[in-house]
């Protein structure tokens, strides 16, 4: 799928496993979205944002949280940088116009609402990898 991106023309792929859980139904898709602006925001022209989810699983005894990744192909964020970039208000230097800093605050509060922790990484798409692991289901 593409999507404008600003006029950019982002590829959005999506790589849903079903994963059921419990929670804020309006919160979680703020999260979602959250990300999701984010990851298009900061993807340079003709890259690629992947969105995958994978489910916990029971199996053997092991009861894994379910999985929320959201990839892309921009500049990512240096690792000096990812503790404050949960900060409110917090942008890098040399970020694209709009937005106000708050996406990634608000991700954390919400994850943080649910049990859930989010991790930054380096996407193999070159950018950003968030990830977002929520509690098994109980």
């Amino acid at each position: 799928m593409r999507t404008d991106g600003g006029g950019r023309n982002v590829e959005l792929s999506l790589e849903m496993d079903s994963a059921r859980g419990t929670g804020d139904r309006e919160a979680l898709r703020t999260l979602v979205r959250n990300l999701v602006d984010n990851a298009v925001r900061h993807t340079p022209a003709g890259g690629l944002v992947r969105v995958r989810t994978r489910s916990g699983s029971r199996a053997a005894g092991r009861n894994e949280p379910a999985l929320l990744e959201v990839a892309d192909s921009g500049p990512g964020i240096p690792l000096a940088d990812r503790e404050r970039a949960f900060d409110r208000f917090y942008r890098r230097a040399g970020s694209p116009e709009g937005g106000s800093g708050l996406g990634l605050a608000i991700v954390k509060a919400v994850a943080d609402r649910h049990g859930a922790q989010v991790l930054l990484g380096d996407a193999p798409e070159g950018g950003l990898l968030v990830s977002v692991a929520f509690p098994p289901a109980a």
